[in-house]
């Protein structure tokens, strides 16, 4: 049994030997066949155009019912001369109103097929000149350009001035040397050229629907095209489905229509636009800087609302109202970007050399005299010199010298007043200070002996006045001697000691 197993292995092993000869001797012939003569590997053949493979397959707007209907009226209505009834009543029962608004809704439809068509020109182009797609990035002139050249390896002889610049001919002539593509087969071409021709024909088309639409604005929307421009003004329309759907939105909406959304491709956001519609690119909000762009936006589309409500109701006919808001925004627009008043600079006086006026009166001196040095203060800065001064302040860490001050002889001398430095006193309390401050005897008494209330205290001063009177009124030298009356009182038998 184990000699029966050892023999079944080893066939094995021969099996799997012969089956791994083959397949290298496989790989031999099919290097062999891959090698040409010189000893370099062979180009693939070029895979041909597969039947059903051409761009009808992919892009079929217009072979579309509604698109010929749409280009049908459009030719039949821009032939037809424009009747001024027309114009009259609501914009609805306008015959033309319903395919300006399908034709603005089918330009998004035709854009969107000329992407589609291009796409498909580059990618069964790229193998005759891959580099053409980064030199042309338009696709209209890239269409053009691949239609002309073709298979022609020589680009010398063609004529491709007619709509690329010489700088780009340049370049794409010096590129076809060089290029690594080569000849594609002739039913590829043809379904290339084919695809060509409808881009061109979308091409044409989108500018027919265009030109159509701008030229009936100023009968639909008159003054929404004065505001904006005829371009503008279709385009808003069509996103918002006519002018009386234009009518219904409020102005911050209006704002964003037809914005690019956000694109998630992981790059810098920074230069992305948010929020930015059909508004930025009026003549009058591109040319603002950056700062004033979205002032400026919204108080343009805060005109635009009420423009699409003036010719939802065909009021303003002739586009006056928008011709005037649009001179009222430009100037609020100017208003808006003209910079702050500057701060004027005022001029120095003219400096003045002579001596100033000064206040001077009795006032102002007394308030100086009041200020004025002592004599004190004087001696304190005063030093002697070869004499050690008296120091005071031992017990605070700090001593100050008295100067002069502490040199006296030992004299005593009589305090000087100051008149300069003595205390004024009002003309009405001057009377009064100087009766209570004036000097009186030492042996004066106030203390007087009368035969009615015994001892009581009486004013000496007051008792000599009244003598000092009485003796001038009889006594005085310019007096006579004038007997007195009854009712007067004889002071002089009142007694009094003194």
């Amino acid at each position: 049994m184990d000699e029966d197993l050892l023999q079944d292995l080893e066939e094995l092993g021969d099996d799997n030997v012969e089956i791994k000869e083959e397949e290298d001797d496989d790989d031999f012939d099919i290097d062999e066949d891959v090698m040409d003569e010189d000893g370099k590997d062979e180009k693939e053949p070029i895979r041909s155009a597969a039947p059903g493979d051409d761009v009808f397959s992919v892009a079929k707007l217009t072979s579309s019912r509604n698109f010929k209907e749409i280009m049908k009226q459009i030719k039949q209505f821009s032939s037809a001369p424009r009747l001024p009834a027309h114009s009259s009543g609501p914009v609805e029962d306008d015959p033309e109103y319903t395919w300006i608004v399908q034709a603005n809704g089918i330009t998004v439809d035709v854009d969107n097929e000329m992407l589609v068509v291009h796409k498909y020109i580059r990618d069964h182009y790229a193998p005759r000149f891959p580099e053409l797609e980064s030199l042309i990035p338009n696709p209209i002139d890239y269409a053009r350009t691949v239609k002309l050249i073709g298979n022609e390896m020589d680009l010398s002889t063609l004529d491709l001035k007619s709509f690329l610049p010489s700088a780009t001919i340049m370049v794409l002539t010096v590129t076809a040397t060089t290029t690594n593509g080569r000849p594609i087969p002739e039913d590829a071409l043809h379904s290339v050229n084919e695809a060509c021709d409808m881009l061109l024909e979308l091409e044409h088309a989108k500018r027919t629907i265009l030109e159509y639409v701008e030229s009936r604005m100023t009968f639909i929307a008159p003054n929404l095209s004065a505001l904006v421009g005829s371009n503008i003004a279709a385009k808003l329309m069509g996103l918002s489905g006519g002018v009386t759907g234009l009518s219904k939105i409020p102005a911050c909406n209006i704002i964003v229509l037809g914005k690019v959304n956000k694109l998630n491709t992981g790059l810098s956001s920074v230069t992305q636009q948010k929020h930015h519609g059909m508004i930025y690119q009026v003549d009058m909000i591109a040319s603002v800087p950056q700062e004033w762009k979205r002032k400026a936006a919204r108080r343009l589309a805060a005109k635009v609302a009420l423009c699409a409500r003036i010719d939802q109701g065909r009021q303003s006919p002739d586009g006056a109202a928008g011709r005037e808001y649009r001179v009222k925004v430009q100037k609020e627009i100017d208003l808006l970007m003209q910079p702050p008043p500057g701060k004027a600079i005022k001029a120095l006086p003219v400096p003045d050399e002579g001596p100033k006026k000064r206040r001077g009166g009795k006032r102002y001196r007394k308030a100086k005299d009041r200020l004025i040095q002592t004599e004190l203060s004087k001696a304190a800065n005063r030093m002697q010199f070869g004499v050690a001064e008296e120091e005071i302040g031992y017990h605070t860490g700090s001593t100050k010298g008295l100067g002069l001050i502490g040199g006296q002889t030992g004299r005593i001398r009589t305090a000087q007043a100051d008149a300069r430095v003595k205390i004024g006193v009002a003309k009405k309390h001057q009377k009064q200070w100087m009766n209570s401050s004036s000097a009186t005897s030492g042996l004066s008494s106030s203390v007087a002996f009368t035969p009615v209330k015994g001892i009581e205290l009486e004013n000496p001063e007051a008792a000599s006045q009244r003598i000092k009177d009485v003796n001038d009124r009889y006594f005085g030298s310019t007096t006579f001697l004038k007997r007195p009356a009854q009712n007067e009182v004889d002071v002089s038998k009142k007694p009094r000691i003194q």
